[in-house]
Parts: structure tokens; C-alpha cells; sequence
């Protein structure tokens, strides 16, 4: 044996072949032989760090590749560490809160969706477009007209004060106190197209004994909002301010818009009384003879009728749901006992601020004045996004037809659809792994995962109300005249429904189809996905399907986690049941609170520690979002192979799944922004969602190669899902 090393005489061999190569042959070799070692460390660092994958050469890519990196990723920090930093660090750097309390990601594309609904809405008339979609174009025209709101001033403002009686406030001693009544004035503001609902609103709403019919409902239209010293001073100078600039004096001014507020406080405080006592939205349906005997201060066949003419009529086999009855008797009491000037005023005041949209810029800027001295910050909104927004609310279902058939093919519908059922299946093979679940337990929530729909909204189920607008007049060089004609029909359209069949399409409320809110129904186990969700950063067809996986596939992941939570589920015979065995409800309480007490640590800056408890639920479907996501993109590569990474960046497929699940998170806020969002949401702050679910994912820590013990792979996790 010799241990390895070269005989003596091989050693001899190769000093005397060395010593007889030529100066040239010698440089030659030496040459050959770094080359050959330093290719041979390079492809050993490349296949260890790319997996062996090719890069994505397309322009699609490449932009990805650019954006990520501008963007978002600060390559500085340590993604062991501090992953959301890591993901998110460019984001927070070049974000600028100016007069905003907050900016995200969410913001971002929010922003997008409006600039793409605006350029829809400038493009010239086509005549292949739907009716319909020409006037919301020829409305938002009509809205960007300031000359023309400029030019008609006041003037239409006055003549509606004139026809439900007039503003005392404007007309002094000339108000004549015998020619009001405030169930007229609802009935003439009902018939203009103005918002009448000052002291009720009379709603068409899904019968809660009978989910197959509709039924009408009163209910007040004060919700619980606190006004304190600073705020009442501020809103009785705006009111004072305003109504000079209609006309009126100044010391008159102070006088009525002063009585004006105190009235309207005390509406408040009633609705507010009420909610103390006895919650609102109760189900309290009377016949027209009950309501006639409870409340009699009011003739309400003929008010009913009034509202819902010409759209339809109540007859005394109609039942009407009262759902605050103690509000409708204390309302009907201070209405009787409040000086009728002092009821005219509030209805006229209360008609200016539905309008005031639409008035000249002086009244909107003292408007924006009032809002700043409220918010303590610069309150400005463009036309554009004003008249964005008007359009977007009034021709809601027309507004989103249009988006679909721009934004959304079948094929994206497809692909985004086929992702999101690879998540549910395998959200159902996660299931049946837990060892914290009995078999029940994981058969019943299998079902109700699998028994879900995802909806998508269609552009041929949007286009169906649009001939509904089609006899509507928008005048371009009448802004007030065209949004009261619009509305009056729209009214009509909302009280036309009550002798229809029920029909709730989630879809037609505005901002569900452009919007980003992805929703679940437990009792219908339906989840309706945005066309917003379906672009933009959260999804692209003809991206790496890592980013599609890691930002809109953990999103559904998310969702599906509450339908295993939340859905109904109903036995054979329809009954409701609970599927939860004691057992296994008693093993998903320790998850909780160990997630709970995981989170509990996070500290927020003078906020102390976040109130995890009230956040756990949210904390744990991100938990099980990004595990189902990841192990469905897994599954994906093995059944379709391998995709390339993003060129410029020395990040592997898997690494780029589980940027860009945080990405979507990047926000940043200002400090007494985020005391209230902590305060008010069951979410935890974006930093927390990211760096606390993938704390407790072992396959985050190793794909990124985080060492045990690093603040992302701590040594205790939370083994659930």
C-alpha cells in the first residue's frame, strides 16, 4: 500500500516530461487547465444555484424580472431573517404616504383598475357597443364638463329647494310654513330622482322566512359614527359657509344650519339608542294594518305607494319588515314635535349634500376644507376619480360587462379556474395527512370543499339589465339634470324587483366584478372571484406559474380554509349540522392557540404586542393558504414539468413562489394609521402574515437554506396543516 501517493519513479517521469515542454507549451497548458477548472466551478455553482433550469428569455418575463426587482426586493437584507423586509424592502423605501394615512400593493392595483375603467369611459362611442355603455360614456363627459357645471351654477339647486316647499334658510320671511310637509317633500324628491331617504329607508330585501320572495323593509339611515366638541364646530362652519354661498345671510345662517345640526344629532342619537338596546336588523314583518296601527303617524299605503310608483304598488296583502321599531316611533315623535321650519331646513340641507358633487368648485373645495379639518390631513380627489367612481356606482352592471369583455378572455378564465380546483383537491389531500382531525371530521369538510363553486362573472349574465338604461336622457352640458334623471330610473329599477323572482347576483353590486374583494357565501358554498383578481400583479395567464401560485393561488388557498370553517353543512335531509366532532375541535383549539401564542410575540412600534387572539382565525388561513398553494405548485411541476426562472434574478422557482406570496402583503403606514388598523381589523399587519406564516413552514426554511435557529426557521414551529 502506499497510501495514495505517487512512486517515486511516476515522479521522476513527470518532472522530465514538464522540463522538456517549451516556455509557449507550458503557458499553454497552465491555461488549459484554469479554464477548464474555473468552467467546471462555474457550472457547479450555476445547476446549485438554478436547479439546472433555463431562464425565461420573453419580454413578459424579463419586465417581472425588472419589476421585482425596482419594485419590491431589497437584496440587502437577509431573507432569513427578516422575509417580508427581504420581499417587500423596495416597496416600503419608495412609497410615499404624502397625505395618506396608508399605501399597499392593494392600493396599487386599485389605482390601475380605475385608470383602465377611465380609459374605457374616454374612448370615443362606438356603435357596436351596447347602448347602455355609450351613455355611462356620455355621463362621464358630462361630469368632466366643469365650464358647463360653472355655467349652471346654483340655479338647478334652487329650483329643487322650490319645489319641495323651499329653504327657509335662503328664503327668510318669505317661507311659508303652510305650504310644507315633509311626506310631500319625500314624495317630489322620490319623483325628481333625488335621495329622499332623510329620516327612512324603504329597501327590497330577500325575505327572511321565505329566502324564494322579496320584501320590503324600513330601517333608519344613521349608523353609530361619534361626534365630538371639535367636530360639531367644524361641520356647523362648513354648514354656515354653505349656505351663504346659496345666498343667505350670514347671521340666518348660523341661526337655522345651527338648529339643523341639533336635529340631526338627535336622529343620531335615537338610532344610536336603539342599536344599544336592541341591535338592528331584526326581522319584523307587519301588515299594512299593523304598521297603520303601531305608527300612525303616518298614512303609509299612500307613503309606501308614493316611494314605489311607478316601478310597482303595495297592496294589504303585503307585509312590511320593520327592522328598528323602537327608531320608527321615536323618529315619527320628534318629527311631531320639531318646528316645521326647522324639518325643511334638514331636508334641504340634507338634499344639497346628496348633490353636492355636482355643484360649482366653490362649494366642493369648502367641502374638501371641511374633510381636512376633520381628518387632519389634505383631502383632494380628481374629477377624474370623482366622476370614475359616479359612473362605476351608477351604471354598475354596465360598467362591468364592459370591463369583462376588455380584460377577461376564456382562456385566462380557464387557466385561473383550473388553478384554483388543483388548489381545492389538494386542499383535500392536506386534509386527509392531518393527524389532528378524525376521519369524520375530514370526510365532512371534503365534502364541503368539494361541493363549492368558484364563480366568475360571464359578460353574457351582465349584459342582460343593460336595455334598462337604454331611455335614460344625459345631457352633456347638465350634470345635475342627467345624474337626477339616472337615479330616478335606477330607483325604479331597485323597487321593481319586489314583485320579481329572487335572483341574487352578487355580481351586479358595484365594484364586485372590477373590484379586488374575492367573497364566500356559507349558505350558498359559493366563492365569486373579481375579474380585478385575474390581472395585474395577482394574476397573469402567460407568466411563470410560480407568481400565479404564490400571490392568487395563497389567496385562494385562503378562502378555501374558511369554506372548511364556515360552510353550512347539511345532511341528506337538508338539515344543518355541525361537522366539527369534539375531538377534533378540541385539537384545532391547541393549533389556534399555538398560532395565537406564535403571533402574540410580534411587537408593533408603541402599539406593545399584537392582539393575536383577535386575530387568529385570518393568521391561520394565511397558515394553511400558503402550505395548500405551495403543495399544489409542487404538484403542478411534477405533472407539467419544470419552469425557467426570471432572468437577472438568482432566485429558483420555488424561492420565486414564496416572494411572491409576500408581495401582495407590501404595505406601509403611517403610525396612527396602523394603531387603527390593528385596533379595527382581525387581520394582522402585512410584516406579521408574511414572516409569521412561513416561521412555521419547514418548507420555506429550506428552500431558502434558513439555518435552524434564524429568526424564519425557529427552533419551535406550529405543525398544522
Amino acid at each position: 500500500m502506499n497510501n495514495g501517493e505517487v512512486p517515486s519513479k511516476e515522479k521522476s517521469a513527470y518532472k522530465t516530461w514538464w522540463k522538456n515542454r517549451s516556455k509557449g507549451e507550458k503557458n499553454l497548458i497552465i491555461a488549459g487547465v484554469v479554464a477548464a477548472v474555473t468552467l467546471t466551478l462555474f457550472f457547479i455553482i450555476y445547476f446549485s444555484l438554478s436547479d439546472g433550469l433555463e431562464e425565461c428569455s420573453s419580454p413578459t418575463c424579463a419586465r417581472i424580472s425588472m419589476e421585482l426587482l425596482l419594485k419590491y426586493i431589497d437584496i440587502k437584507v437577509d431573507p432569513c431573517e427578516d422575509f417580508y423586509r427581504f420581499s417587500c424592502g423596495n416597496f416600503l423605501k419608495n412609497s410615499k404616504l404624502d397625505s395618506r394615512g396608508s399605501w399597499s400593493v392593494q392600493n396599487v392595483m386599485e389605482e390601475e383598475i380605475q385608470t383602465q375603467i377611465k380609459n374605457m369611459l374616454t374612448e370615443p362611442a362606438q356603435t357596436e357597443d351596447p347602448v347602455a355603455f355609450n351613455l355611462a360614456k356620455k355621463f362621464y363627459r358630462a361630469c368632466m364638463n366643469e365650464s358647463a357645471i360653472e355655467a349652471e351654477g346654483l340655479k338647478r339647486m334652487k329650483q329643487i329647494f322650490k319645489q319641495i316647499g323651499g329653504w327657509p334658510t335662503l328664503n327668510g320671511n318669505n317661507w311659508r310654513k303652510d305650504l310644507f310637509n315633509w311626506k310631500d317633500a319625500v314624495y317630489k324628491l322620490r319623483q325628481l330622482g333625488i335621495n329622499f331617504e332623510s329620516f327612512l329607508i324603504l329597501s327590497v330585501q330577500r325575505d327572511k322566512a321565505d329566502p324564494n320572495r322579496y320584501i320590503l323593509n324600513l330601517e333608519s339611515p344613521y349608523s353609530r359614527s361619534e361626534i365630538n366638541a371639535e367636530i360639531k364646530k367644524f361641520y356647523l362652519d362648513y354648514m354656515v359657509d354653505v349656505a351663504v354661498m346659496m345666498g343667505a345671510t350670514k347671521e340666518k345662517a348660523r341661526k337655522e344650519q345651527s338648529q339643523v345640526l341639533d336635529f340631526l344629532l338627535r336622529l343620531a342619537k335615537i338610532s344610536h339608542e336603539v342599536e344599544a338596546a336592541n341591535g338592528t336588523g331584526l326581522y319584523n314583518p307587519l301588515s299594512l294594518s299593523e304598521l297603520q296601527y303601531e305608527f300612525s303617524g303616518v298614512p303609509w299605503t299612500e307613503y309606501i305607494n308614493h316611494i314605489l310608483a311607478p316601478a310597482t304598488r303595495i297592496t294589504h296583502d303585503d307585509e312590511i319588515s320593520v327592522s328598528e321599531p323602537l327608531y320608527l316611533k321615536k323618529m315619527l315623535t320628534l318629527l311631531k314635535h320639531t318646528d316645521q321650519r326647522i324639518v325643511a331646513n334638514f331636508m334641504c340641507w340634507q338634499v344639497l349634500q346628496n348633490c353636492i358633487n355636482y355643484l360649482p368648485k366653490k362649494i366642493l373645495n369648502r367641502a374638501s376644507e371641511f374633510l381636512k379639518n376633520v381628518s387632519g390631513r389634505e383631502v383632494h380627489v380628481s374629477r377624474e376619480n370623482i366622476c370614475t367612481a359616479d359612473v362605476e356606482d351608477r351604471f354598475s352592471t354596465v360598467i362591468s360587462a364592459a370591463y369583462v369583455r376588455k380584460y377577461l378572455n376564456e382562456n385566462t378564465r380557464y387557466s385561473a379556474l383550473s388553478m384554483i380546483r388543483s388548489i381545492k383537491h389538494q386542499f383535500k389531500e392536506n386534509l386527509y395527512e392531518l393527524d389532528w382531525l378524525d376521519k369524520r371530521a375530514k370526510d365532512m369538510a371534503s365534502e364541503m370543499l368539494l361541493s363549492s363553486v368558484e364563480e366568475i362573472p360571464r359578460y353574457e349574465d351582465l349584459i342582460q339589465n343593460n336595455f334598462l338604461y337604454e331611455n335614460v336622457e344625459i345631457l352633456q352640458d347638465k350634470l345635475l339634470t342627467s345624474v337626477l334623471n339616472l337615479d330616478y330610473v335606477t330607483t325604479n329599477i331597485l323597487y321593481g324587483k319586489l314583485r320579481q323572482p329572487v335572483k341574487d347576483n352578487f355580481f351586479e353590486k358595484p365594484g364586485s366584478v372590477t373590484g379586488l374583494n374575492i367573497v364566500y357565501s356559507p349558505t350558498e358554498n359559493v366563492l365569486r372571484i373579481p375579474v380585478g383578481r385575474l390581472e395585474g400583479i395577482f394574476y397573469q395567464k402567460n407568466r411563470p406559474n410560480y407568481m400565479n401560485f404564490g400571490i392568487l393561488g395563497t389567496v385562494i388557498g385562503h378562502k378555501m380554509y374558511h369554506i372548511i370553517t364556515e360552510a353550512k353543512y347539511k345532511g341528506g335531509q337538508g338539515e344543518v349540522r355541525n361537522w366539527w366532532s369534539s375531538h377534533s375541535l378540541l385539537n384545532y383549539e391547541v393549533k389556534l392557540q399555538c398560532l395565537s401564542n406564535h403571533y402574540g410575540k410580534f411587537i408593533v412600534k408603541m402599539i406593545e404586542h399584537v392582539n393575536a387572539s383577535s386575530t387568529r382565525d385570518e393568521d391561520m388561513a394565511d397558515l394553511a393558504g400558503l402550505k395548500v398553494a405551495y403543495d399544489a405548485y409542487v404538484r403542478w411541476v411534477h405533472e407539467n414539468g419544470a419552469e425557467p426562472r426570471l432572468s437577472g434574478l438568482n432566485f429558483s422557482p420555488k424561492q420565486l413562489f414564496w416572494i411572491s406570496s409576500a408581495i401582495h402583503h407590501c404595505a406601509k403606514y403611517s403610525p396612527q394609521t396602523l394603531q387603527r388598523y390593528i385596533a379595527n381589523y382581525q387581520q394582522s399587519p402585512g410584516q406579521f402574515r408574511v414572516n409569521g406564516a412561513l416561521q412555521n413552514l419547514d418548507e420555506f426554511a429550506m428552500d431558502f437554506g434558513c439555518s435552524r435557529g434564524t429568526n424564519m426557521n425557529p427552533a419551535q414551529k406550529c405543525r398544522i396543516w
